[in-house]
């Protein structure tokens, strides 16, 4: 979108509730090692570069803080399938969403 347009309907009249989306597509360089988290605000994965403190999201500007990537785990909650993050070695984790507690297989 040029500077000065304005996000329209597929009819050509103005849309005045929508919102144009401004996705971010740069390339890291070659041998650059990333990593994915989902992001604390609108829960979409996000890739950033290992080195990365932070991450800020191109959809809703949420900055999310990065932990160590090899401590991390992953597992879809048991109840709404939200997928969750979870510390590894933990024994079950609590959804932020549905408050159900999902069992991660750690015995």
């Amino acid at each position: 979108m040029l500077a000065g347009q304005s996000c329209s309907t597929r009819k050509g009249r103005p849309a005045s509730a929508a919102r144009c989306a401004r996705p971010v597509t740069t390339v890291p360089p070659p041998g650059l090692e990333m990593a994915q988290l989902i992001c604390g605000g609108c829960r979409i994965l996000l890739m950033y570069t290992r080195t990365a403190d932070t991450v800020r999201c191109s959809c809703c500007n949420t900055v999310n803080l990065v932990r160590p990537v090899n401590n991390i785990a992953h597992v879809n909650c048991g109840h709404c399938q939200t997928t969750l993050m979870y510390p590894y070695g933990a024994h079950s984790v609590k959804c932020a969403i549905c408050n159900h507690i999902t069992t991660t297989g750690v015995c």
